[in-house]
């Protein structure tokens, strides 16, 4: 059975505060008023972490967008593509791909190595 977006919010709202990060998440008054909102949290959360070289915690953020993302709706699916993913490759936090290869799970891999890819733009015959 797949979790919505909105059970995804309350995961995150469980989650996020055991990851050292409390005082962050409380100074964002929005952070979990949609999961647009989360989402993003959640990706500025792991790129600062990633950062500051905190692994250990960048490590449970990964795994914990892998969980939301393999037991997400297609909404949530999309976001964590989108937002998360994007978020790694438009920031270049890591230096080195190594780092980041042992830091993110199998399934938010593939889709990071997908979306590094160059897109050929369709021809225009």
């Amino acid at each position: 059975m797949m979790i919505t977006q909105y059970q995804i919010i309350g995961l995150l709202k469980q989650e996020l505060p055991r990851m050292k990060g409390k005082a962050y998440f409380s100074e964002i008054p929005r952070a979990f008023s949609s999961i647009h909102a989360s989402i993003h949290c959640l990706s500025d959360f792991t790129r600062r972490n990633l950062e500051l070289k905190h692994f250990r915690t960048a490590r449970k953020c990964f795994a914990l967008a892998e969980k939301i993302y393999v037991e997400g709706d297609i909404m949530v699916q999309l976001l964590i593509e989108r937002v998360f993913i994007d978020s790694l490759i438009l920031v270049e936090t890591v230096k080195g791909k190594n780092r980041l290869e042992v830091l993110i799970p199998p399934i938010l891999h593939k889709i990071y190595l997908r979306q590094r890819e160059p897109q050929i733009p369709p021809s225009h015959i």
